[in-house]
């Protein structure tokens, strides 16, 4: 299910980067507010999907001991999820 949600997080994160930089297109064409908030709602759909991956790549990378530089953020949902298992 993990992996399932990871290539879903991908596909979104690759399909917002491509609407977005068409939103990012017309707005520059044509500024227009509801331009600036559907490019800016695009640029938040990819950092969400950007800081899922980045979270479980931090997660696999920190099982197989190759951490070498923690993230505060990562560690802290690592460590609420571990004892929620606990």
């Amino acid at each position: 299910m993990r992996m399932l949600s990871i290539v879903v997080a991908f596909v979104v994160a690759i399909w917002a980067v491509g609407t977005g930089w068409g939103a990012l297109q017309a707005t520059w064409a044509h500024p227009s507010p509801g331009g600036g908030l559907r490019m800016a709602s695009y640029a938040v759909i990819f950092l969400a999907a950007f800081l899922y991956l980045g979270f479980w790549v931090y997660a696999a990378d920190r099982g197989a001991g190759k951490v070498h530089r923690r993230i505060a953020i990562y560690e802290r949902i690592l460590k609420r999820r571990d004892q929620a298992d606990a």
